[in-house]
């Protein structure tokens, strides 16, 4: 009789499946002292190590796993699968790129260290900042992917890694043709073609983007929530039949992820809000929020420290420059001094206008308006400043870069950025940078560019917050998961902008209302480009002519001339906003000046408080 073989991995798989990790963690580090060459429990145990208090061992095994062995292993890949992970959770990619690039120096004819090599870079780089950006890095993970042959026996997944990149760099035709090669290559790849649609959609290319959709619904009949996501918010009327019970069903199972079921929520959403049932619309985004929220958790609290205290560094560094005439010895009070005049040293080359806010508040509009002008580059939602801030003074919060930032620092982040914008366009006199998210980063801008224009936009707080709400954005928003969150963020972001506003000691902040600029486009255009340093040109309100995609979710409104037809489209939810309902008392910023106080306030390079 053969006798059965006893699995030594037992009790860890058994403390593994009851979320026990730690337990488990301990098993398997005591297995491997018995048993050093099993693989398979080194993984393991790295897994759990990763999902509790063990969390730097797992690097420190995954790394050795990594260095020992050869890609022809059969555990290679879930080592470098769960190598990149901790990687991503970690934040650590100098030191994985590094033992990534020393295995490729030793093995350079193994060439699915190039593959890796260039999805950590990527990962890296979006890690950084989200936008596409000027970056050394980029172009090298390019080359890597490029370079590789037509043989090389992982060539479907380089070269998705390839098309993403392109994407993300908005090298939009070479991301297309290849997306086209790869579907033809491997037609029945749902994932290649999911994201092939996804890409047409992130581009704004709506009839390509809604065709692939159509196909991918047509082809198979478990392709998921996405395809029909596409189609509700870029062409509902396109919508096949049956897609509210297959969505539903996606709803309310049990296996779907979270991600499913959030994308699932606001496809059903979006068709009932097409129906005009605002009731049954609301119901599914916000059961598309608690599924996210209840995967991806935010503190809120940590949200709004941070808002108070990057005000009251802006208060402590108006503080400081009102006294810098007084003579009083303090380093800040140098470096304010220095910063001002910064702007000497500076190659030729255009320079920075930033446009800040919350997300759906005007900016889009706001800078295709000032990237119809031929002294202006609109470069879109870029993430070179954020990228090169966290390369110069380190990753995290703004509050913790900050007070990291000195002479020396603004010299060198200042250089870097004005370098990466001759990149975009040497010849204008300015280049756009319409990343809402840097409404957070005024403080390091204001330090660093005090001779940028800021443009500040927004509109009503409940159309704002509502857009936000209902919008699915690729990478959503935690802090609108939860009505009440989301109404204490908004308050928190409006303390934060007063702040600012308040110590705006360089006269370059513009407070921007959207329903100004639709109601009276020409005069608030004009008052903004005059701040900008910029003559008016009446084709600036015609960008809408220049069909360049907006990679954006107001990427289908900025295709039309300016319009008043999302203002007051809040009121249709009125009745369901709940917490948000207090932010229908606050006046919007210019409410209480009469326009012509208010236009001469804005073309003085003033704000009006909020």
């Amino acid at each position: 009789m053969i006798q059965a073989r006893t699995d030594i991995a037992a009790e860890m798989k058994r403390a593994m499946s009851a979320g026990q990790f730690d337990k488990a963690a301990l098993i398997g580090a005591k297995l491997l002292r018995t048993h050093p060459k099993r693989t398979e429990i080194h993984i393991m145990t790295a897994v759990a190590e990763m999902q509790g208090l063990y969390f730097a061992r797992a690097g420190q095994r995954l790394g050795y796993l990594f260095r020992s062995l050869d890609p022809s292993d059969r555990y290679f890949g879930p080592v470098v699968q769960n190598f990149v992970q901790f990687t991503q959770a970690s934040g650590d990619f100098k030191s994985s790129i590094k033992i990534v690039e020393k295995k490729l120096s030793s093995s350079p004819k193994l060439l699915v260290y190039r593959e890796i090599l260039a999805d950590l870079i990527f990962r890296q780089e979006v890690k950084l900042s989200l936008g596409r950006s000027i970056s050394a890095n980029l172009d090298r993970a390019v080359a890597l992917l490029e370079g590789l042959p037509g043989d090389y026996g992982h060539l479907l997944s380089a070269q998705t890694l390839l098309a993403r990149i392109y994407v993300h760099c908005e090298k939009t035709d070479k991301a297309f043709d290849l997306l086209e090669k790869l579907v033809a290559r491997a037609p029945m790849d749902k994932g290649i073609r999911t994201f092939q649609a996804s890409a047409f959609a992130l581009s704004g290319a709506v009839e390509n983007a809604v065709q692939a959709s159509t196909n991918l619904i047509n082809d198979f009949a478990d392709i998921g929530a996405q395809p029909y996501l596409i189609i509700a918010f870029l062409r509902p009327q396109s919508m096949p039949e049956g897609a509210k019970d297959v969505l539903a069903k996606i709803a309310g199972s049990a296996k779907a992820t979270a991600q499913e079921v959030y994308l699932a929520c606001f496809a059903l959403a979006r068709i009932a809000e097409t129906d005009n049932d605002m009731a049954t619309a609301f119901d599914w985004y916000r059961r598309g929020h608690d599924a996210n929220r209840k995967a991806s958790p935010i503190d809120m609290q940590a949200e709004l420290r941070e808002f108070e205290l990057l005000a009251d560094l802006a208060r402590a560094e108006q503080s400081v420059h009102a006294n810098t005439n007084s003579n009083v010895s303090s380093d800040v009070a140098k470096r304010d001094g220095q910063v001002t005049d910064v702007a000497d040293q500076d190659e030729a080359g255009p320079k920075p206008i930033f446009i800040v806010g919350m997300a759906r508040s005007g900016t889009t509009l706001s800078e295709r308006i000032l990237g119809a002008h031929p002294d202006v580059y609109a470069a879109g939602e870029i993430g070179d400043f954020a990228r090169i801030v966290a390369e110069v003074l380190g990753a995290g919060k703004v509050s913790e870069q900050m007070a990291r930032l000195d002479e020396k620092a603004v010299c060198e982040i200042r250089k870097r950025y004005l370098a990466a914008l001759r990149v975009y366009d040497p010849d204008v006199k300015f280049v756009a940078n319409k990343t809402p998210a840097n409404f957070t980063r005024v403080g390091l801008i204001r330090r660093i560019f005090p001779d940028a224009p800021i443009l500040h936009t927004h509109r009503h707080p409940l159309a704002t917050c509502l857009s936000i709400y209902t919008t699915p954005f690729a990478i959503p928003m935690r802090f609108s998961d939860d009505l009440g969150d989301l109404a204490d963020y908004y308050r928190g972001y409006e303390k934060l902008m007063s702040a600012f506003l308040e110590t705006d000691q360089y006269g370059m902040f513009f407070d921007l209302s959207y329903e100004e600029l639709v109601a009276n486009p020409e005069q608030v255009a004009q008052d903004y480009l005059r701040h900008c340093g910029l003559d008016w040109r009446p084709e600036c309100l015609e960008f809408y002519r220049d069909g360049k995609a907006a990679r954006t979710a107001s990427m289908m409104q900025v295709r039309r001339p300016i319009n008043r037809d999302s203002i007051g489209k809040w009121q249709r939810f009125a009745p369901y906003i709940g917490p948000l309902a207090d932010l229908g008392s606050v006046k919007s910023r210019t409410s209480s000046s009469t326009d012509e106080e208010a236009r001469n306030e804005k073309s003085s390079g003033k704000t009006v408080a909020a």
